[in-house]
Order: structure tokens, then C-alpha cells, then sequence
């Protein structure tokens, strides 16, 4: 009886305290998702100034090419995204009117089947007033997400200085270094490899939404495939979220025929991508059930907000692969894809 109580109280203690870390985790997000979103940026870029190093490069002038390079790239992308977003602004009120006389003639068809509908309050809304507040809300983001990205950069540089450094201080603080390290290491080379693979299919399919949306003659095919490319990113939804863009666009532009084929062109990339290529490519190497794949998205989203949401499964690796490294092996299966220990066993004999 006493055992049975002690295993209640300890199952009781440990909820407990996963609630807490959790509301830790929630009230502290605007701190701790950066620190986490530039860990693992430096942790992929580490391998790279590793090789430079290995040509007799120093690594602060390896730091320096890689971290310049970097912010060429975001300076790229935020100048396309800027451009872009300009050119929205000033064909927005055109748009406006095209979704206007677009639904004004579905609401006439809907009369002619004694079928009333009144659209007039969703217009009333969407006069010039709402079109700048969502231009300023825009430039206010542009500009949040500027700053915001300077101090995820300095925090990489800071990281990518103290990796040297690094395995000395773990060697000291774990219990078990030899084991603990090695768990540390395949934690670093299963996030790259999926970092790795998964930027490579989702530039691929920015790249397909790209063509697609410009041989069509959509407008801002540049801006939906870099959509495409980042939203790609989050497990399940994400390529489902980036069709919408795209889709809307084509929409307002050239009709419901061709949104149609649009957001066929869509699903077939997906498709092929997410269905076909994708999961042969990562294969197991994510050990992680589809459920808990995407339970994790819902989990990290709502704790640590779109950063979460884009690093939900480097996240959920980690934490089963410290539950495979403690005495909670079987809530590590529960995170598992199911085929995973039958492999281990075979793999034994």
C-alpha cells in the first residue's frame, strides 16, 4: 500500500512540475524563443565554420564570411518581400473592387434562388480606413521583425564563439559525459540532417510555386514562393496555409477557373513533395510518429508561438532523446513510429 501511495505521489509531483515548466515555458516566450531559434541556427551553421577551419581558415574570420553571407541573404529577402509589399498596397484598392463585383454577382445568383444573403457589412469594412491600417500594421511587423532578427544574429555570433568552449564545460558538468555526449552529438546530427533535407524539398517546392504562379501570370509569384519555401517548413499545415495566398491572388486576377487550377497545381505539389518524396528522403531518421509530429506542432505553437510552430520537431527529437537517455525509455517508445523498436530488435539478432 505504501509503495502503491509513493508512485501515486511521485506520478502526482512530476505533473506537477511538467506544469510548471510548461507556464515557465509559456510566460517566458518572448525570451525564450530567440535564444532557441538562434541556437539552432548555430548549431547548423557550426559544421560549416568547422570545415572552413579545417582549411586553415580562423574561425573569426569564419564566423565573420558566414554571419556576412547571412545577412546578405535576409537583406535579400526582406528588400523582395519589401518591394512586393509595396506593390500590394497600391493595387490593393483594385483588388478590393474585384472581390467586390466577384461576390456581388455570386450574391445576384444566389437571389435568383430565392436564396438572400447580404454582403454588405463584410464592405462596409473594408473601406480605405482598414487598407492603411493594414499597410502601417504591415511596416510595423517589417520593422518588429528587423529588429528582432538583429538581435537573434548578434546571439548566433555570440554561440557560434562559445562552441569551442563548449564540449570542455559538458565534459564537466554531465554526470556521465561519455554516454550524455554521445546522446549530444546524435541529437546535433539528426536536427541537422533534417534542417538540411527539409530546406532543400522546401525550396524545391518554393521553387515549383514560383514557375507554377508564373507561367499562369499570377502576380507576386516571387513573394507566394518564398511563402511557400518558409511555410514549408511547419509540419502538416504549413503547406496547406501557403496555398492560401496564392490561391486568393489567382483568384482576384483571373477568375475561379484558374483559381481552381491553382490550388489543384497545389495539391499536387504537396502531394508529390509531402506524400511521396519527402518521407522516403527524411525516412526514420526523425523517429517520430505522425501524431506526435503533429500534436507537438499544436503543443510548441501555442507555448512558444510561430517560432515553436517552425522548430516543433527539432524540439520533440530532443525530448525523446532524453527520455531515451533516462529511466523513462517507454514514454521515449510512445514518441516513437511504432516500427522503430521492432528495428532495434532486429538489428540485435
Amino acid at each position: 500500500m505504501m509503495l502503491t501511495h509513493s508512485r501515486s505521489t511521485q506520478a502526482l509531483l512530476t505533473i506537477a512540475a511538467v506544469i510548471v515548466i510548461l507556464a515557465g515555458i509559456r510566460l517566458g516566450s518572448d525570451i525564450i524563443s530567440p535564444l532557441l531559434l538562434a541556437y539552432f541556427i548555430s548549431m547548423i551553421l557550426n559544421p560549416v565554420i568547422h570545415g572552413l577551419e579545417k582549411l586553415y581558415l580562423p574561425r573569426a574570420l569564419g564566423v565573420l564570411l558566414i554571419i556576412s553571407l547571412l545577412v546578405l541573404i535576409f537583406a535579400s529577402l526582406v528588400g523582395v518581400v519589401g518591394h512586393a509589399a509595396q506593390e500590394f498596397s497600391r493595387v490593393l484598392p483594385g483588388y478590393r473592387q474585384d472581390l467586390f463585383d466577384m461576390i456581388t454577382r455570386f450574391q445576384g445568383s444566389l437571389a435568383k434562388r430565392n436564396i438572400s444573403v447580404d454582403f454588405s457589412t463584410l464592405f462596409n469594412t473594408l473601406d480605405s480606413k482598414w487598407l492603411f491600417n493594414l499597410a502601417t500594421s504591415f511596416v510595423s511587423r517589417m520593422s518588429s521583425a528587423t529588429s528582432y532578427a538583429v538581435v537573434i544574429i548578434l546571439t548566433v555570433v555570440f554561440m557560434l564563439f562559445e562552441v569551442p568552449l563548449l564540449q570542455g564545460k559538458l565534459q564537466r558538468a554531465l554526470p556521465d559525459p561519455g554516454r550524455q555526449m554521445l546522446d549530444v552529438e546524435r541529437f546535433v546530427s539528426s536536427v541537422n540532417r533534417y534542417v538540411i533535407l527539409k530546406s532543400v524539398l522546401s525550396a524545391i517546392t518554393g521553387i515549383l510555386v514560383t514557375l507554377m504562379l508564373q507561367v499562369k501570370g499570377v502576380e507576386f509569384y516571387v513573394l507566394a514562393g518564398l511563402v511557400a519555401f518558409f511555410l514549408n517548413f511547419i509540419p502538416n499545415i504549413g503547406s496547406i496555409l501557403a496555398a492560401i495566398p496564392g490561391i486568393l491572388i489567382t483568384l482576384l486576377q483571373k477568375g475561379p477557373g484558374d483559381a481552381a487550377l491553382i490550388a489543384a497545381g497545389y495539391a499536387a505539389i504537396n502531394m508529390v513533395i509531402g506524400n511521396l518524396i519527402e518521407p522516403r528522403v527524411l525516412g526514420r531518421g526523425l523517429g517520430l510518429s505522425s501524431l506526435v509530429v503533429f500534436l507537438s506542432l499544436m503543443l510548441w505553437g501555442w507555448l512558444l508561438g510561430p517560432i515553436g510552430m517552425l522548430l516543433s520537431v527539432p524540439l520533440t527529437m530532443c525530448i525523446k532523446i532524453l527520455l531515451e537517455s533516462s529511466d523513462h525509455k517507454g514514454l521515449a517508445q510512445l514518441l516513437g513510429a511504432g516500427d522503430e523498436l521492432a528495428d532495434r530488435e532486429l538489428n540485435k539478432d
